[in-house]
């Protein structure tokens, strides 16, 4: 058995790109791509008044050459509040060498913070389960042969969620021919704004900040923004560090747990620029998020008691290093 197999055959699962269908189980399931790969995580239950977050390791499979990938088709179960894919980097609690990881480490955000995205997905209710985005001509995302990455998804059915059955995700990387790459590879941002706090009573309590990545002028071609019940605006514009100046708002979200992903948009970022991003929270005065800090919601992964004001941004050519944690 290869490393391949051997580290991921207990999470990983070869089911069959055509639409999400349901198995009898009420799962998920995906045709594998033609050309490319499939990660998948195995089936949980997530029972009355659970919350977990898992953290699923995989290798991209083994070859001589580079993986060129210009479709990504991501699906999960109904009811869950994320599922991201990223680049294993610096290991710090949360080691592959392990295994999977159920909650513990895999709440922890400083465990992955220099861990480049690869991909999102939040859409999780009933027929909107299903990201299938096809990157603009020209550009494509790169994976060597044997990089790790993570697949992390979360599941809450407790009081601000409600996961119906059972948890699952499942991605397609469609591959294409590395002369079809003449604008650049596919970058990406992900950013937390984690000075946040929300207390009951409050209306309108903004938070915004800022990030400069772009060493060289960049395009971003897609946008997701990703905060819990207590969100109520989600806006990110372009910013241009040198003149300190916030442009027009090119991506805004009213819905805390079906955000949209914008796609294939075409934003132009100056040299030294970047993005701001914008969080606006309500709490009704007599909601309490977590007893230990005045009932207050403050950074952290736990949705039922902590707070998110996370960008996901994704742009070509793509640079060495983002980091905006």
């Amino acid at each position: 058995m290869n490393k391949f197999c051997a580290l991921l055959m207990a999470p990983l699962t070869f089911a069959a790109c055509g639409p999400a269908m349901m198995m009898p189980s009420g799962d998920v399931t995906l045709e594998k791509p033609a050309v490319g790969f499939q990660l998948s995580t195995n089936a949980f239950e997530v029972g009355p008044g659970v919350e977990t977050q898992r953290c699923f390791f995989f290798e991209v499979p083994a070859g001589a050459d580079p993986i060129y990938v210009n479709r990504i088709v991501a699906t999960q179960n109904t009811g869950s509040h994320h599922f991201n894919v990223f680049r294993i980097k610096t290991i710090k609690g949360l080691d592959p060498a392990n295994g999977d990881v159920s909650d513990g480490e895999c709440f922890k955000s400083p465990n992955w913070s220099d861990w480049p995205l690869v991909t999102n997905l939040q859409n999780s209710n009933p027929g909107f389960n299903k990201n299938d985005w096809t990157l603009p001509e020209g550009v494509a995302h790169k994976f060597m042969p044997g990089e790790k990455l993570m697949l992390q998804i979360h599941y809450v059915n407790a009081t601000t969620q409600k996961t119906p059955g059972r948890g699952k995700g499942i991605i397609n990387f469609h591959q294409v021919d590395k002369a079809t790459v003449t604008k650049g590879e596919l970058g990406t941002v992900f950013a937390t704004n984690q000075a946040i706090k929300v207390c009951p009573g409050e209306k309108d309590r903004m938070f915004e900040t800022s990030c400069s990545f772009a060493k060289t002028p960049v395009t971003i071609v897609g946008a997701n923004g990703h905060f819990h019940s207590r969100g109520t605006k989600f806006e990110i514009a372009p910013y241009d560090k040198a003149n300190d100046k916030v442009g027009e708002v090119f991506y805004t979200s009213t819905n805390w747990d079906d955000p949209p992903f914008q796609q294939n948009i075409s934003i132009p970022v100056s040299a030294s620029g970047g993005i701001d991003w914008r969080c606006t929270f309500a709490m009704a005065a007599d909601q309490c998020a977590d007893p230990a800090n005045a009932c207050c919601a403050s950074f952290g992964g736990k949705v039922e008691i902590n707070e998110h004001c996370n960008a996901f941004v994704y742009y070509y050519p793509k640079l060495d290093s983002v980091t905006c944690f």
